[in-house]
């Protein structure tokens, strides 16, 4: 859009945010307060709290919100930005809004706010202003799906990366941009038949000086055009045009890429594991509440079992192995005991009985496993102290089951050890899908295709048909 526009939008989603925001804090004081109290209540803070200081701390608090927002990045109006990361970085900027507001409150006493309230109004502001930025973004979709509010970009480099991205971009109509075209180092012969090529790129100056490009992207191969992309940069960082460079720089099929900074240095950071935010961070929240949960609801089974192993052979209750987990930390892991005391001696004398390909030791009819135990393994109860193991934070309910030592450092395949990029879990996707009957390899890959394809809906649905696997004694031990 024209810049004075581009202004006036501004300006509309400060005040929309602002607005929103103290739309909010009316509501959560409506909510605490009986409807003919709350209108009294504005009465008097009306004619009593409108005092100079009242003012002056209520138009801080009014700029905090605003630079809140600012800092989050939420006013950089970016097309190529992810819906995801814009509902965090709002979370983020209502969470120090609430903060600002309990401490206005408490410094000038210009409205009584307890922190319980101050968590309704963060709520309420951040559903407020998802779904006020979500149907902005409805309505700016439609319009540039129909050619309005359209972007004019620039591509630099008409090779496969180039190629690749036109043909995205292309997909989707909704974000507005309309490619001018492309240009290369070399004359293309064969390159996007559907664009057309400006010049080369010591034509670049002048292309840029004598039309409208509201934005480049560069796709030109890093190895070979290092420097003239530096050229590039240099050039439109200095005429201020906004410049995107594709970093998809090594091809690869597994690992994600994320832009970092340290110190004014900037970096991509590569990764193959599910990537760290706030859906980690929920996960680690919902792991929680429910290991705290389930440790007080089983407290009483916990002392059943309990009393039955010492009645059969007046043992240790737990048994504790070390075990290998997030990126090979190694963690004391707890059980239920379910074998003789000294099993772990005589490991060796029973190896050759093993019925699992590769590194796991498993037999079916394993004679060092007890009356009691054999029960406790059916029924999956053995694995219940895990809970405790979830609470130090070393598992979580459901990820890749953790590996002894023993069975850790035999795995040779380098594509296996990729299991050790998430935290353990009590239970997984292998173990509700076949659990014991799978073979090695298969228990491997399934590891593996649960974290490429982990979601907080997989962990659920795990979760949920882990119940009936335990249930029916078809799970894994």
């Amino acid at each position: 859009m024209p810049a004075p526009y581009r202004k006036l939008y501004l300006l509309y989603l400060q005040f929309m945010d602002l607005a929103l925001m103290t739309s909010a804090l009316s509501l959560t004081l409506m909510l605490n307060y009986a409807e003919e109290h709350y209108v009294q209540y504005i009465i008097d803070f009306a004619s009593d709290r409108i005092k100079v200081t009242n003012a002056i701390l209520i138009g801080v608090l009014l700029f905090v919100w605003h630079q809140s927002f600012n800092l989050h990045s939420l006013y950089l109006l970016t097309r190529l930005h992810l819906l995801g990361e814009e509902i965090r970085e709002i979370a983020l900027a209502v969470l120090w809004g609430a903060g600002a507001l309990l401490v206005t409150a408490q410094i000038g006493r210009w409205v009584t706010i307890t922190v319980w309230e101050a968590i309704s109004f963060a709520l309420l502001s951040f559903l407020l202003i998802c779904s006020f930025r979500l149907v902005q973004q409805y309505i700016l979709r439609w319009f540039r799906r129909r050619g309005h509010n359209a972007k004019t970009l620039l591509l630099i480099g008409g090779g496969p990366r180039g190629q690749q991205f036109v043909a995205r971009l292309m997909e989707r109509p909704d974000l507005g941009y309309r490619v001018l075209g492309y240009v290369d180092s070399v004359e293309a012969e064969a390159g996007l038949s559907n664009l057309k090529q400006l010049g080369r790129l010591d034509a670049l100056p002048s292309i840029i000086a004598s039309e409208v490009i509201d934005e480049v992207v560069v796709a030109l191969p890093i190895k070979s055009h290092y420097e003239q992309i530096h050229a590039v940069i240099a050039l439109l960082e200095e005429q201020g045009i906004t410049t995107h460079l594709l970093s998809n720089f090594f091809q690869n099929h597994l690992a994600h890429s994320q832009p970092a900074h340290l110190q004014g240095m900037n970096f991509i950071s590569l990764h193959s594991a599910p990537a760290l935010g706030w859906r980690t961070e929920a996960k680690r929240v919902f792991d929680l509440i429910a290991a705290m949960a389930l440790l007080i609801l089983c407290l009483p089974l916990y002392l059943l079992v309990a009393l039955a192993i010492k009645l059969e052979d007046r043992g240790p209750v737990f048994f504790i192995q070390e075990r290998m987990g997030y990126n090979k930390r190694r963690f004391p892991l707890f059980k239920f005991r379910t074998m003789v005391v000294d099993a772990e001696a005589r490991m060796k004398e029973i190896e050759h009985l093993n019925e699992k390909e590769g590194p796991i030791f498993k037999i079916k009819n394993d004679p060092r496993i007890t009356r009691v135990g054999r029960f406790l393994r059916k029924t999956s109860i053995d694995e219940l102290p895990q809970l405790i193991n979830v609470l130090l934070g070393d598992m979580s309910l459901v990820g890749p089951r953790p590996l002894s030592i023993r069975d850790a450092l035999g795995l040779d395949a380098a594509w296996q050890k990729r299991r050790f990029s998430v935290k353990p879990g009590i239970t997984c996707l292998w173990q509700v899908s076949g659990r014991s009957n799978l073979s090695f390899k298969e228990w491997m890959l399934l590891d593996l295709e649960y974290i490429d394809r982990w979601s907080l809906g997989l962990d659920f649905r795990i979760l949920l048909r882990t119940i009936p696997a335990v249930l029916t004694g078809k799970g894994a031990a």
